[in-house]
């Protein structure tokens, strides 16, 4: 048998949206189901069609155990845990998009060993990662590879890195986008015109970063000094003020990024005020 299984699982909150729910392999090998109380254990085993409801001592014979929960919710379930332990030699995975394995760290006081589980964007949605100490992250990607996922491993406690980066490109790009369409509107294209010329520019600016990375930009420094570009900011600070201010504070950004020698941590003074010790 795999050293992973038998699989326990405890758990806190809705279970609707799971990785469990939504890739039923991967709650095959189940066996105790634990929760705050005994029915709502019940109602979990019942929703994954997986394992029972049983006390939390019987996590001690799982091979690893699996902690579903939200920042919330962890905070009641670890006491359970705690009180349950030592767990020393145990493993523990913990599957949240917002949480990494120093949230397990009392966990790991106790003698265990944690990390956390994530999803990632993928087109076949069968992509996760996995980061944390190495003999629970081995064990979770076996798991995860039962389930039919691919994994990618983190450095451990780096996760706050790879959401910045997964933020950056999902989130930040979305206003760019806005602000870009707004000033081709402005310009005298249509609605149609301006949205299928957005997309083919930015297709072809993300294929040619994919392929080559910083080198396929042409010379970003110049054309951010470009005195047609400026004039542009000009035009429209006067009919799109919102945007022309947007995108004047981005040009600075980019300007900044590139003059820097290396792509590494800004100056103390250059950095968002409240953010030097990190993103709140």
């Amino acid at each position: 048998m795999n050293q992973w299984k038998p699989l326990g699982l405890i758990a806190s909150g809705r279970m609707s949206s799971s990785l469990l729910m939504r890739r039923p392999a991967l709650s095959r090998h189940i066996g105790p189901v634990v929760a705050l109380d005994r029915r709502l254990a019940t109602r979990y085993s019942n929703s994954l069609r997986a394992g029972s409801a049983a006390p939390v001592e019987d996590l001690h014979g799982c091979g690893l155990v699996l902690v579903h929960s939200d920042a919330t919710g962890l905070e009641r379930l670890l006491p359970l845990l705690l009180a349950a332990g030592p767990w020393k030699g145990a493993r523990f995975a913990l599957i949240s998009q917002h949480l990494d394995s120093s949230a397990l760290g009392a966990l790991r006081s106790s003698g265990a060993r944690v990390c956390s589980v994530a999803t990632a964007p993928a087109r076949a949605r069968d992509l996760a990662v996995v980061e944390g100490d190495a003999k629970a992250a081995a064990l979770a990607k076996l798991w995860l590879q039962e389930g039919h996922l691919r994994c990618f491993e983190l450095a451990p406690g780096r996760r706050g890195l790879f959401q910045l980066g997964l933020f950056a490109s999902q989130e930040l790009l979305g206003p760019i986008f806005e602000a870009a369409l707004s000033s081709l509107r402005a310009s005298g294209l249509s609605a149609v015109e301006a949205r299928r010329l957005l997309f083919e520019a930015a297709e072809s600016s993300l294929r040619a970063f994919a392929a080559r990375g910083r080198k396929a930009l042409d010379d970003p420094l110049a054309q951010c000094r470009s005195g047609l570009l400026l004039r542009g900011l000009e035009d429209a600070a006067r009919s799109r003020p919102a945007a022309a201010s947007f995108l004047a504070d981005v040009i600075e950004a980019v300007a900044r990024l590139y003059a820097a020698p290396q792509m590494g941590p800004a100056p103390e003074d250059s950095r968002v005020p409240g953010r030097a010790a990190g993103i709140s």
